[in-house]
């Protein structure tokens, strides 16, 4: 058997060396995710409290009455912990005139409270090992003797918890151990700490059992002035208080700094403690509910801690991070109580110049509604909203109350028209103008589209997890589709009343020439351009059976060499089409080849020439006669000259003998 002296001379350094200080974590603030997300678990833990397991050698087992008084003795006296610590225990001494229960955060899905980097840096935990909380806050604490504890568990560095979630398709786990598992363990677990933490409370016992932690203690307090905006319109709660996030990363770093808390201070003197993941959203974005909103992205809102803020006025916010105590002095905001009312504007046409709107309750009757929609203020009578023209699609009606009591009550309506500007062109498989329809009315349309239904399957055309089915030029993207030719689409937007639907039918392949026969000159008309429609997008190839007669380029453009005849094709693959090009000599005739006229009279010179062309004409002594440019000739003097007619490089003379 070992000596039990030498054993109570090591024990202490073994205990030193089990409760070494690792490293905290960094922070990391809670952001936007997905609700309908699959969970799965994998936790491991395990206990340290015996030196060694059941089958270890006996003089590694303590069988004596000393050696367990010495056991007992290692875990008195004083010392600081790291403890999990409910929400409510941990704000109680930093409130003031709220008494009312900081609850857990309670989440409708399994991810949020057990995603990595959610829970800024490990400093909130869950009990649940399913994630449907976060129950609180993991903090320093000093505990005035260990024994205090001997009912909780103490979480030591063998001990270990992975946690596996899958989000947004990707799985992913994160093994945490040793002061890091408290993560995902009971409340008033902890860790012993082998240093003395710059910042802490103090734990008291209370005469029932329970427990109580004192306000924080040790830790820097600064005070930082920085613009703030309240809103009333937000999905996140019922209010919504941001700090501006440049004064506030200047002092608060969202990558490193830990953030255990934060109270929304009023000037009556009263706190309002905030809760991860449902208040606490980006650092400096914080939001809470007052019973009117009663879920947020499926997680219910938990509203009684803060019903009494209404009507008070916000001075400043109180973060309690790893910095110390930060003190965001912020410009007095009145919270203005929320009403709770729902109002309906009625859908209209854009030929109407009013909207009926209604209430699901009556309004206050200090209530002093002033109506705007899309920020212009406009008249209300007998329920009717004085509209005006509006552009078709959605707009956004705000009720306010004009003396400042009451928070603005938001709702939207639809300005619809009958007129479809779109179709479907099966030949195009897509769609086009509709008859009568501008370009700029189409691309309304385009950029309208709310969703798209294929069969009985349907699509969100914009928004998180919308997919893109028709293109801004009309083209249908089937990526991922199965249709057929059997396949009906419906087509939604926003300010159309009626729905586009048609039936997707596989356009077939079309390559055809815009002639088969064309006839061109050596001189005048020389070229010509073919043109081939088509659905293909393959490269078209073209080529002349006969160059020395005819040529044609890339682009389909023929031009004349020689009297003769050539075949052009036209190819795309499988698909040909060709054009027989007939190369002539161009021609001029005359109806007569001489005239005689009396001086001062006049005749007409009548030509034809093919091809058509510009024929000119030119006497050989404009002295006896002369000829227009419209071959009119004209007598002078007695004598004879002769007419040159010119078209297409060929010439003809005409005789004319004046008396």
């Amino acid at each position: 058997m070992t000596n039990k002296n030498l054993m109570k001379k090591i024990a202490p350094v073994v205990m030193s060396a089990a409760v070494a200080m690792t490293s905290m974590p960094y922070a990391a603030l809670a952001a936007d995710f997905t609700d309908s997300e699959v969970i799965t678990d994998s936790t491991e833990d395990s206990d340290s409290d015996q030196f060694a397991p059941e089958d270890a050698e006996d003089e590694f087992a303590p069988e004596t009455e000393e050696e367990d008084a010495f056991a007992a003795e290692a875990q008195q006296g004083e010392a600081y912990v790291l403890m999990n610590i409910p929400y409510d225990d941990f704000y109680k001494a930093e409130l003031k005139n709220n008494d009312v229960k900081v609850d857990a955060f309670t989440s409708a899905t399994l991810n949020k409270s057990r995603t990595s980097g959610m829970m800024n840096g490990n400093s909130a935990y869950h009990v649940d090992p399913n994630g449907t909380d976060v129950t609180g806050v993991t903090f320093p604490v000093k505990v005035s003797d260990l024994s205090l504890l001997k009912d909780q568990k103490q979480v030591t560095d063998s001990d270990s918890v992975t946690i596996t979630v899958t989000n947004r398709g990707q799985t992913s786990s994160n093994t945490y151990t040793g002061k890091d598992s408290l993560i995902e363990n009971a409340s008033y677990s902890y860790y012993i700490l082998s240093e003395t933490p710059s910042y802490y409370k103090e734990l008291t016992v209370n005469a029932d059992g329970s427990y109580s932690f004192s306000a924080m203690k040790g830790a820097q307090t600064k005070n930082v002035t920085i613009d703030a905006t309240l809103k009333t319109e937000t999905n996140y709660g019922d209010y919504e208080l941001d700090l501006n996030n440049e004064a506030f990363a200047a002092v608060i770093d969202t990558n490193t700094d830990k953030i255990y808390g934060v109270t929304v201070n009023t000037t009556d003197g009263t706190n309002y403690g905030l809760r991860h993941l449902e208040n606490i959203w980006r650092g400096s974005m914080l939001s809470w509910g007052t019973g009117y909103t009663t879920e947020v992205h499926g997680c219910p809102v938990s509203s009684a801690h803060y019903k009494s803020i209404m009507g008070k006025t916000i001075d400043s916010v109180t973060y309690y991070t790893d910095k110390g105590m930060i003190i965001f002095d912020v410009p007095d905001v009145k919270v203005q109580t929320t009403t709770g009312i729902k109002a309906t504007v009625a859908d209209i046409m854009n030929t109407d110049s009013s909207a009926a709107v209604t209430f699901d309750q009556a309004l206050p009757a200090d209530f002093k509604a002033q109506y705007t929609v899309d920020k212009t203020v406009v008249s209300c009578t007998d329920g009717k909203l004085a509209v005006g023209a509006l552009a078709l699609g959605t707009h956004k009606v705000e009720i306010a109350d004009a003396s400042g009591k009451y928070a603005a009550i938001v709702t939207e309506f639809t300005v619809n028209t009958d007129k479809m500007p779109a179709s479907y062109d099966s030949n195009q498989t897509k769609l086009v103008a509709a008859k009568g329809i501008t370009a700029e009315e189409f691309s309304a349309y385009i950029k309208s589209i709310s969703k798209v239904k294929v069969d009985d399957t349907e699509y969100a055309a914009t928004g998180r997890g919308s997919k893109v089915i028709v293109k801004e030029d009309g083209t249908l993207d089937l990526t991922d589709l199965q249709v057929t030719d059997a396949t009906v689409f419906e087509i939604t937007a926003v300010g159309y009343k009626n729905n586009l639907t048609f039936t997707y039918k596989e356009a077939e392949n079309t390559f055809e020439l815009n002639t088969s026969s064309k006839t061109l000159y050596t001189k005048g008309s020389t070229k010509t351009t073919l043109k081939v429609t088509t659905n293909l997008t393959d490269k078209i190839i073209w080529k002349s059976s006969n160059t020395k007669v005819a040529t044609v380029n890339s682009k389909g453009v023929v031009t004349a060499k020689a009297k003769g005849t050539a075949v052009i094709t036209a190819s795309c693959g499988e698909y040909k089409v060709t054009c027989k090009i007939t190369v002539k000599n161009p021609s001029l005739k005359l109806t007569k080849t001489s005239a005689t006229v009396k001086v001062g009279k006049t005749t007409k010179i009548s030509a034809k020439a093919t091809p058509s062309g510009k024929i000119t004409y030119k006497s050989s002594n404009s002295k006896i006669a002369t000829v227009s440019s419209k071959g009119v000739v004209k007598g002078k003097k007695k004598g004879t000259a002769k007419i040159t007619v010119t078209c297409n490089g060929v010439k003809k003379v005409f005789t004319v003998k004046v008396k």
